[in-house]
């Protein structure tokens, strides 16, 4: 199997670089990140400079390590519809990801936004987030990614995106794994106004997380409870009920 991997935290973060040599044990993997952290980019693309690639190791090593300057969606797509043009990836994998994507939240997410690139091309997506990143929770985390993998991409042959976050702490197995409904994120305080030495405005873009109870069980309410989370997700962002109302609309004019 073949891998392609990108992140938003940059070639350089210990969850992409660590996870990249851990799967390397059993697959291929190449790797296009950004040159410089990214996160909170969403699909942003880079068109009004032109990008610069850097091959950080040799053609035959693996993993294979390269860095875009540009965001974590131009990463996905120079990866796949140039750099790997002729040697397309079994499987996109973003992360795993320095904090939380959970929830509305993924609509930010440079993260979840270049695994989701995937479904353009008709490749499985996987995107990999936790709550806090440290190597020794990374280790944690490998041998049930690895599982993942094989049990839903290979064996199972799901070909969709699913977005997965792990807790700061706990195990990480089966048991301890939810597929839920994505929720909202909802903030307050959302603008931290401030004034500088010279007695000018200047603002942070901050915010509270406010929790609230939702219907159906989600990843938002899940991942408090220490479990970890997974939603499959897709591009389309198409509203059925929305099309039906407007439609009932129209039908009375």
């Amino acid at each position: 199997m073949h891998i392609l991997m990108c992140n938003d935290d940059g070639i350089l973060a210990d969850g992409l670089r660590r996870l990249a040599s851990y799967l390397s044990q059993y697959y291929r993997i190449t790797v296009v990140a950004p040159a410089n952290e990214q996160s909170a980019k969403s699909h942003a693309l880079t068109t009004e400079i032109p990008l610069k690639l850097d091959a950080y190791n040799g053609e035959d090593e693996n993993p294979r390590l390269y860095a875009l300057t540009g965001t974590p969606s131009d990463c996905m797509k120079f990866g796949l519809s140039y750099l790997l043009i002729d040697d397309m990836p079994d499987l996109v994998i973003s992360g795993i990801n320095h904090g939380f994507n959970l929830g509305s939240d993924v609509l930010y997410s440079g993260t979840v936004s270049a695994a989701m690139e995937s479904c353009f091309y008709g490749i499985p997506g996987l995107a990999l987030s936790v709550e806090r990143y440290s190597p020794e929770r990374g280790d944690e985390m490998h041998p049930f990614i690895l599982e993942l993998i094989e049990k839903i991409y290979v064996k199972g042959q799901f070909d969709g995106l699913l977005n997965v976050n792990f807790p700061l702490r706990g195990a990480c197995d089966w048991d301890h794994f939810k597929m839920v409904s994505q929720g909202l994120q909802t903030y307050s305080n959302i603008i931290d106004a401030r004034i500088n030495s010279r007695g000018q405005d200047y603002y942070w873009l901050a915010g509270e997380l406010d929790y609230g109870a939702e219907s159906v069980p989600t990843d938002v309410e899940y991942a408090r409870k220490g479990y970890i989370t997974g939603v499959a997700l897709t591009w389309k962002q198409q509203c059925d009920v929305g099309m039906e109302a407007v439609k009932n609309i129209l039908d009375k004019i």
